[in-house]
């Protein structure tokens, strides 16, 4: 299989309720390598989990971030859904005992690396390919070769901002993509892969990490060395 591939539980994995506590409790007894949740402010302008919309009811980040430091092997990763929460979502997991524990994803801003210059010493970032590939889904069907653009483009963001990951909808995952990644010292992350066929392939590939809503299945395969 090559070097181990990270495994992330999906929000709501191994169907549990989404952005609940229900499943970050279920994901922290697992052996994932980190869970994901969705990050936005509530009506009282609060960090809680929500995709989109985060009720008066829904988890609060700071409680989900105290859950996760009490297991110190699980990382937590952060798929922000609104634009300007990098920093305050930064001192709160440091407050939490996190630091170096935490992974951005989803609407996460490079400004903020201005803004906290060492913010990349406390959080990894999985790097959006979509913000920085314009129509990335209808041009991977039409243009030939687009694969490569996209590896290009997002490999200029990535080394321009520091960061060494980029995160992709594993649909569109080609191996020309990992490899041309991988000669710059970018790794990929492909979310969100469920299939085992799909889960064995990217194990094959050696790509940094697999987001998955089936965790104990991706775990499974994981321990079976496929």
């Amino acid at each position: 299989m090559g070097k181990t591939v990270l495994l992330t539980a999906h929000s709501g994995a191994d169907n549990r309720p989404d952005n609940s506590l229900e499943f970050v409790d279920y994901a922290l007894r697992s052996d994932a390598d980190a869970l994901e949740v969705d990050v936005r402010r509530n009506s009282q302008g609060v960090l809680a989990l929500g995709h989109d919309a985060a009720g008066a009811s829904a988890p609060t980040l700071w409680d989900t971030f105290l859950r996760v430091a009490e297991h110190p092997s699980m990382k937590i990763n952060c798929d922000l859904k609104e634009r300007g929460l990098e920093v305050e979502v930064s001192h709160l997991a440091e407050r939490a005992g996190l630091g170096g524990r935490l992974i951005f994803s989803g609407s996460f801003d490079v400004a903020a690396l201005t803004c906290r210059s060492d913010l990349l010493k406390i959080a990894d970032v999985y790097l959006d390919v979509e913000g920085y590939v314009p129509n990335l889904y209808w041009n991977y069907r039409d243009i030939p070769d687009f694969d490569l653009e996209a590896a290009d483009r997002i490999c200029e963001a990535c080394l321009a901002a520091g960061i060494q990951t980029a995160n992709i909808y594993h649909g569109l995952v080609t191996r020309r993509f990992i490899e041309f990644l991988s000669r710059k010292g970018i790794g990929v992350s492909a979310w969100t892969v469920d299939e085992s066929e799909a889960l064995e392939w990217f194990f094959q590939r050696g790509v940094q990490n697999v987001t998955t809503r089936r965790i104990a299945s991706a775990l499974a395969l994981r321990r079976e060395g496929r």
